[in-house]
């Protein structure tokens, strides 16, 4: 499992199984947010095992399922109405970290952080959010 923290409350990574929930509890993570749709890929494990898995440990498990480049204002809405109500730290994937890192950009600039704050923070984690940048300044003015 491959993770990084981007803020205090925040985790993002790449694909997880059942297994790596003990260590997200490890971390003290409290809620999971699942950026992919079920079925994206074969190895991906089914939403409802993960939930079961993670209701066992005392994480919640939700799921926004964006489709690869094509992130929705939708998706980043529901991304901060999870993240604003959870319990923290949360963890958020998909199957590279991109689409997590991505929301978790959009949704923090609508809470008033600067693009650049955000894309330094982004790439000191080793995501390059060049694509979301425009979007980033446009929804900060």
């Amino acid at each position: 499992m491959q993770f990084t923290q981007l803020d205090a409350l925040t985790y993002v990574g790449s694909q997880i199984s059942a297994a790596n929930l003990n260590d997200l509890k490890r971390l003290n993570v409290k809620t999971v947010i699942v950026a992919r749709p079920e079925g994206e890929t074969a190895d991906q494990p089914a939403i409802s095992d993960l939930r079961d898995a993670a209701e066992a440990l005392g994480i919640t498990v939700h799921q926004i399922p964006v489709v690869p480049g094509n992130i929705s204002d939708a998706d980043v809405c529901a991304f901060g109405a999870i993240t604003s109500e959870a319990g923290h730290p949360i963890f958020a994937y998909c199957r590279s970290g991109m689409r997590a890192t991505s929301l978790w950009a959009l949704s923090a600039i609508e809470q008033g952080q600067s693009p650049n704050e955000i894309l330094r923070v982004a790439h000191a984690a080793g995501f390059d959010l060049t694509a979301v940048a425009a979007r980033l300044a446009t929804n900060a003015a």
